[in-house]
């Protein structure tokens, strides 16, 4: 067996940062997180951390820093992968225009690359699951919506920036989002805007209101009929652009309530073989971050 080649992998969150090493079959085998706290810590002074626990990991596994392959950094986005470039003044405020790769780069002296968080969460599903020759979609349900595809060889891009596929529009309704439109389906079904419209029907959240539905309330009933409607509106879009094999449903909104999506998904293809391909809906994995291990795809993606 030969010498297995180890990465650097980082996930830049709202809230926490992780920093892990892993192996080139995507095994971690170190793994730290701490906040972000933007709003207390400069990107720099970030970075400077990230970097301090990468040579506390290699210590800890007997290599030296300079012998990882890479650093692999999935971040929120948006992001520019191109320069490396944090470009987030939403969830990362004050870092926007960061260049974390070259950054982290200058300290470790090897090479940094950067994707963003919808992005490097498929990478690391596409690699620990084998289906790098797969056309897979991935959709997060979590505070926001987000989505990616990987087309059987690589990410799915549209210029410099991710494509926000949580912004296609998916009803005539709804509260105005801040991408300036309304009906989009991250404003309608991310996991924040479920637990509003079930508060605004007069339930403490989303939870209350689908257990009232199961209860056979009517009014619940019809609220959550609504709304797994503009859950079908939103999938039915991205899977008509894309044709996915395989389509996997991330977050903890889509963990907690995976059956409910995966039924609402499939009763509304079913019978529409002239328009979406056979798929297979699969959870998220929850072993490890899979941003993490998606940091080897990251560097085989760009090399192939």
């Amino acid at each position: 067996m030969g010498k297995r080649i180890l990465t650097g992998a980082v996930d830049i969150g709202g809230t926490k940062i992780q920093v892990g090493i892993v192996d080139d079959q995507g095994e971690l085998l170190d793994e730290k997180s701490f906040p972000t706290d933007c709003g207390k810590r400069s990107a720099a002074e970030a970075m400077d951390k990230i970097w301090q626990i990468l040579k506390e990991q290699c210590g800890r596994i007997g290599i030296e820093a300079g012998e990882l392959r890479g650093i692999g950094i999935s971040c929120a986005g948006p992001v520019d992968p191109e320069k490396g470039t944090i470009e987030n003044p939403y969830t990362l405020g004050g870092w926007a225009g960061f260049p974390a790769a070259e950054y982290l780069s200058a300290l470790s002296g090897v090479e940094a690359r950067m994707e963003n968080d919808a992005n490097g969460a498929l990478m690391g599903e596409v690699f620990l699951r084998k289906l790098q020759k797969r056309k897979v979609l991935m959709i997060t349900f979590g505070t926001g919506i987000g989505a990616a595809f990987w087309n059987g060889r690589t990410v799915h891009r549209s210029g410099r920036f991710h494509p926000e596929m949580g912004h296609v529009i998916v009803s005539s309704g709804g509260e105005k989002c801040y991408c300036g439109h309304r009906g989009c389906f991250e404003s309608l079904c991310s996991g924040q805007a479920l637990n509003r419209r079930a508060a605004k029907a007069g339930y403490e959240d989303f939870d209350v209101l689908y257990e009232r539905a199961g209860a056979g309330e009517a009014q619940a009933a019809s609220l959550l009929d609504e709304i797994l409607q503009d859950i079908r509106n939103g999938v039915w879009n991205l899977n008509i652009i894309f044709k996915p094999d395989t389509i996997i449903l991330a977050g903890g909104f889509a963990r907690r309530y995976f059956g409910m999506i995966r039924d609402a998904i499939v009763s509304d293809s079913c019978g529409k073989e002239d328009f979406v391909e056979l798929f297979e809906i699969l959870p998220a994995s929850r072993d490890q971050n899979p941003a993490l291990a998606g940091a080897n795809m990251l560097f085989e993606v760009l090399e192939s």
